[in-house]
């Protein structure tokens, strides 16, 4: 008789992607996908395009828009909501959670004449706790990943279908995508996939549920010429056309159909978002840990009983992801809505991309990281004049982390000290850029620095096809290799370093001996009209006795630049104190140290100038008495992994002065941002 197969898409771009990868995708998978299927009136299915991407293809890809439009009007295709900025729904305010989803409903209505039920979950990340409000915008149903299920014990055979499920008595429909058929299409032959589908209608399952990525269709690596130049997708209608498996809308399914039951579902997402959000040690044990279990008689109870982390670890495990959440929730909390552009900002800021890294760069790629400030800074830059913010210091909790950070607000500029890690600078905004000039990414260690990933999960030596993305192995070149270091602090400015001795490389790699505790610890602080003054008693470690050490520094505002003064009492003697400053800009590959033909090493000098070969954005400091012996100037690079295996990213430069001295030392400058 043949099962009901109910197919969806999901595709989304990071918000303001470069229009040319957007463009390329949209002419290697989103036309093209909709010039097959258009052809085959039999063929029904749903798709689910974050906002933002979908109003790029209208304005920039008029025919696929009108393609789009004219299986809408033939009721061929069921448009899913979600967050217009695709947005974790978990993860943002329920005001702005309601606002957002409202939003990409609002667009689907009037352009496609449909007010969806069906929502799709950014990435799949479950929490009960967002029923209530995506059922106050009129959803009815949503999807998961069958792993949600078989976490917690369901049976695989049980999930043909969907389920209900509450939360504070709202009632949701929730359908489990199917992994298996996830990861078959369309890497697999047609006939393998029928093939599935009778298996599943043998053991009385009530659907074949698909809902993925249409960028698999196209621009995943492999997939343009497997399925549209080598005949994939014209074998599949040739198949499925004469199949008994019929293809059918989300919508139509659920008035026919009745639940296969009623579920309670974990917080988590798919099995590999777990994994990858777990540290690194952690991930390594548990991948160990996998491989054995699933040697023992107990192999079939692996998927329930090993399990990765949640999403909101990402935020643990990549500061730089939790400062820009922290300080996306900040300018939420005080929006009023009043403003449309104030929100519009708001939640362009909430979209996914940039908070986690798994096979994609992620959190890694700084042209997201700069456009979530460039959206966060604008949008506080209005709330600040608003509240009379500018041209003081003052304390906020930005960071929700139990410290008030200290903000030296200007016309121009905003510096914020975290007082909780060293009293390091750690956002440095050019307000007419939007521009965070610190938002550079430490050098982390991952799980696949050590061992290459790959999924056995439908691997078969007679099977014909390709590899999907998660059976990509990673190769990393020579280069590569060379260049992966790891930080043990943050990435910050004005860190403060105490070495016994130290060369250039152990510099560059972060492999000198640290001697003092002042990189990462608590300072006190002291807020006056136009500075502030964090201090700090703490030590010198050498052989394991302690010296009595205290280190005091002073950032007086004035006009948009800072002066900084520093004084150090320590019982050590011969010693030596390291100034650290990362800085990033739009375009690393071009910044270069005034006077340093690359990396190296910068004799005494006055005045230092790193610029910006393709602007006038640059940074100044100028030392007023004591010199520093040496600056020390590199180029910040991670290795981290991505869809075609590994990439070498540059996210910064960093600037360390370095000055010898004995028992005490003192020194003042002052700091620039140049082209403001």
């Amino acid at each position: 008789m043949g099962i009901p197969v109910l197919f969806g898409i999901h595709c989304h771009q990071p918000v303001d992607n470069f229009s040319k990868v957007v463009d390329e995708i949209i002419e290697k998978s989103y036309r093209p996908f909709f010039e097959k299927v258009l052809p085959f009136k039999w063929f029904k299915f749903s798709v689910h395009f974050s906002g933002w991407l979908l109003d790029y293809i209208r304005v920039n890809s008029a025919d696929t828009f009108k393609m789009m439009k004219k299986l809408a009007d033939e009721n061929r295709i069921e448009f899913f909501t979600g967050g217009y900025y695709e947005p974790v729904l978990s993860s943002i305010p329920s005001k702005d959670r309601i606002g957002q989803i409202l939003k990409l409903s609002k667009f689907i209505e009037n352009y496609f004449g449909q007010k969806p039920k069906g929502l799709w979950l950014t990435e799949r990340v479950w929490d009960a706790a967002i029923v209530p409000d995506v059922a106050e915008c009129g959803m009815e149903y949503l999807i998961v990943d069958d792993y949600h299920f078989t976490s917690v014990g369901f049976f695989k055979d049980s999930l043909y279908g969907y389920f209900n499920t509450e939360q504070d008595g709202v009632l949701m429909k929730v359908f489990p995508i199917d992994q298996k058929l996830r990861y078959l299409v369309p890497f697999k032959e047609p006939e393998i996939i029928s093939g599935y589908l009778d298996e599943i209608e043998r053991k009385g399952g009530l659907c074949g549920c698909l809902f993925d990525d249409g960028e698999k269709f196209g621009v995943w690596p492999k997939t343009y010429k497997w399925v549209y130049e080598d005949g994939w997708f014209d074998r599949f209608f040739e198949l499925f056309e004469k199949s008994e498996h019929n293809f059918e809308l989300f919508s139509h399914f659920v008035k026919n159909i009745k639940p296969n039951g009623f579920a309670y579902l974990p917080v988590t997402s798919y099995m590999e978002m777990g994994e990858w959000s777990l540290f690194a040690d952690k991930f390594i044990e548990l991948k160990s840990l996998e491989k054995f279990i699933k040697s023992t008689e107990y192999k079939e109870s692996a998927e329930t009983f090993i399990k990765g982390s949640i999403w909101k670890n990402f935020f643990i495990k990549y500061p730089e992801s939790n400062y820009i959440h922290k300080r996306m929730l900040h300018v939420s909390k005080m929006n009023d809505f009043q403003d449309e552009h104030l929100t519009d900002l708001i939640y362009r800021a909430q979209c996914n991309d940039v908070f986690w890294h798994g096979i994609f760069g992620g959190i890694y790629l700084p042209n997201l990281r700069d456009n979530a400030y460039r959206y966060i800074i604008e949008a506080e830059s209005i709330l600040d004049r608003k509240l009379n913010l500018l041209n003081k210091v003052y304390e906020q909790d930005i960071l929700m982390d139990g410290f008030k950070q200290v903000i030296i607000n200007t016309e121009k500029i905003k510096y914020v000290y975290n007082p909780a890690v060293g009293a390091g600078l750690v956002f440095l905004d050019v307000k007419k850029y939007g521009l965070n000039l610190l938002n550079t990414m430490s050098r982390r260690f991952e799980g696949y620095h050590k061992q290459l990933i790959s999924s056995d999960e439908i691997k078969n030596q007679e099977d014909t096809g390709i590899s999907t993305i998660h059976e990509i192995d990673i190769n990393l070149t020579e280069e590569m290799k060379s260049k992966i270091a790891f930080d043990w602090y943050n990435r910050q400015s004005f860190i403060d370093h105490f070495l016994d001795d130290w060369d250039f490389s152990k510099i560059k790699r972060c492999e000198f001996k640290e001697i003092g505790d002042f990189v990462n610890k608590t300072f006190k602080n002291e807020i006056f009209d136009d500075c502030v003054v964090f201090t700090r008693s703490g030590g010198i470690y050498r052989e394991g006795v302690k010296y009595d050490t205290s280190l005091g520094k002073k950032f007086i505002r004035e006009d948009d630049n800072i002066i900084f003064e520093y004084e150090i009492r320590s019982e050590a003697e011969n010693l030596f104190f390291m100034l650290e400053f990362n800085f990033h800009f739009f375009d690393n590959e071009n910044v270069f140290l005034e006077g340093l033909k690359g990396e190296g090493l910068l004799e005494a000098k006055r005045v230092y100038k790193i610029l910006s070969r393709d602007s006038k954005l640059g940074i100044e400091i100028n030392f007023q008495d004591k010199l520093p012996e040496k600056a020390a100037f590199y180029r910040v690079e991670t290795v981290s992994q991505s869809e075609s295996g590994a990439d070498l990213t540059l996210q910064g430069v960093s600037l360390n002065f370095i000055f010898k001295f004995d028992k005490n030392l003192k020194f003042k400058g002052i700091f620039k941002v140049l082209g403001v």
